[in-house]
């Protein structure tokens, strides 16, 4: 009898293993450790054999903190990783070359360049982001063309990693495709004539399948690495961030979850695509078979950083320390971020204070958050139910009672630290108890009384 599960996450900064008991759910041991990174002409690098050796040694590291009754009984493996990085594979299955993080810009300028041929050859249903693994693929065929034509196809990164833990077919769940630029959520197909327009249309592209599907079976070397039996079932997982989500409790249609990090992502949990309606949006396939995403971002966290350096003030410092004593409107500071990204303040006066401006930042990103999840629920034609928080930020109690006072929804705050290697386990329980575990569990919430959300109505609408 299954009695636990293996949920393994390659970050982008952080590779984490997590150990789930398959009864309550509860968390029985977690390890994590810097995903490696390299470099290669200036470009910003996974090499897939040293992830794998890290999250191999993550994954022995949780099961050993786990005990001998877990890893006996170890039920199923699942992994999870960042989403836009594939892994370019030769006829042997043996990776080709180093991968360029999703975060390396190699695909900006293919991009635009291949957009309108794209689009005329291979339509698929929303948008197209630079970071797509579609736009990587041109820079593979311009810039390493002997390793282009050495390989054979491609996965991503995560599945790849659970290939290597084989024997087992090479796949990619749909979570994974929604993020290539090759794939069109609606019909859960592949448009193969994309690879032809980027110049590696000799690429056969994996196998599809739904996140939580079992693929195969823990070898004996693989097992042999991990202190564990084989033949334990290798589960296809997802994208992080839906992942991320999964465990957060974002599992049904109207749900939306905010991973709030350097980047604040946004995630609305939709039953169903409109092709027309979606066309200028992030959309795809969620870890939950059957539904499907509309995603966008945040630039908060990075905004925070920059500001703390601006204002002499210590980053790591708890936010409720800098901005104490500071009251809702930030004394008439106000604030909006650009489409393209830009941070406008108004009605600074000179002798403004550090705090002043931080709160003001606090709110502004409040506000265009609620904007942004107003754009994603009108474009799903869904109402917010409810709007799960995570992330560093949710740590503070100013920032949880600004949340909670703008935005959509009714708000709760999770403890998200692990939530992607959580969600990896989750799948990995579903697949093979036909069951999903409880959610992680969540922060308490501010008890904002009438007065003071009239307050923050009449600040910042």
């Amino acid at each position: 009898m299954s009695t636990a599960f293996l949920g393994i996450d390659v970050g982008t900064t952080r590779t984490k293993a997590v150990v789930l008991g398959s009864g309550d759910g509860a968390l029985l041991a977690a390890a994590a450790a810097p995903t490696p990174q390299g470099e290669d002409d200036g470009i910003a690098v996974h090499s897939p054999a040293a992830v794998r050796a890290v999250a191999l040694d993550v994954a022995r590291r949780a099961l050993s903190d786990a005990g001998p009754e877990a890893r006996a009984g170890l039920g199923g493996i699942a992994v999870t990783s960042v989403g836009e990085e594939a892994v370019l594979l030769d006829g042997a299955g043996r990776p080709v070359g180093d991968v360029p993080t999703w975060f390396s810009g190699v695909g900006s300028a293919p991009a635009r360049e291949h957009a309108a041929e794209l689009d005329r050859r291979a339509p698929v249903t929303g948008l197209r982001h630079p970071e797509y693994t579609v736009h990587a693929l041109a820079w593979w065929a311009r810039s390493r063309p002997g390793a282009t034509r050495a390989a054979a196809t491609l996965t991503d990164l995560g599945s790849w990693l659970l290939s290597s833990l084989g024997p087992g077919d090479l796949v990619m769940d749909h979570s994974h495709a929604s993020r290539t630029g090759l794939f069109d959520a609606p019909t859960r197909s592949w448009r193969a004539e994309a690879l032809d327009v980027v110049g590696t249309g000799h690429l056969a592209l994996p196998r599809l399948v739904p996140s939580g599907t079992v693929i195969g079976e823990l070898g004996g070397d693989p097992a042999a690495e991990l202190g564990i039996a084989a033949g334990i079932p290798l589960v296809s997982g997802g994208h992080d961030h839906f992942c991320g989500a999964l465990a957060a409790g974002a599992r049904s249609p109207g749900d939306l979850f905010v991973s709030a990090g350097t980047s604040e992502a946004h995630l609305l949990v939709t039953d169903c695509l409109d092709p027309a309606a979606t066309a200028g949006s992030e959309v795809g396939c969620f870890v939950t078979d059957g539904l499907y995403y509309l995603h966008a971002a945040l630039p908060s966290g990075a905004l925070y950083l920059t500001w703390t350096g601006l204002l002499g003030l210590d980053p790591s410092a708890p936010l409720d320390d800098l901005i104490a004593g500071e009251p809702v409107g930030s004394r008439g500071v106000r604030g909006r971020i650009s489409a393209d990204r830009r941070l406008t303040l108004d009605g600074v006066p000179l002798d403004v204070a550090p705090a002043t401006l931080l709160r003001a930042l606090m709110e502004t990103t409040a506000v265009a958050s609620r904007e942004l999840t107003r754009d994603l629920s009108r474009v799903a034609g869904r109402a917010v139910g409810q709007r799960l928080l995570g992330g560093r930020p949710a740590e503070s109690a100013t920032w949880r009672e600004i949340r909670a006072a703008i935005g959509e929804g009714a708000a709760a705050f999770v403890d998200a630290q692990e939530a992607t290697a959580l969600g990896a386990a989750h799948l990995a329980v579903r697949a093979v108890t036909g069951r999903l575990p409880p959610p992680v569990p969540r922060r308490p919430g501010p008890e904002l009384s009438p007065e003071r959300r009239q307050e923050y109505g009449r600040a910042l609408g």
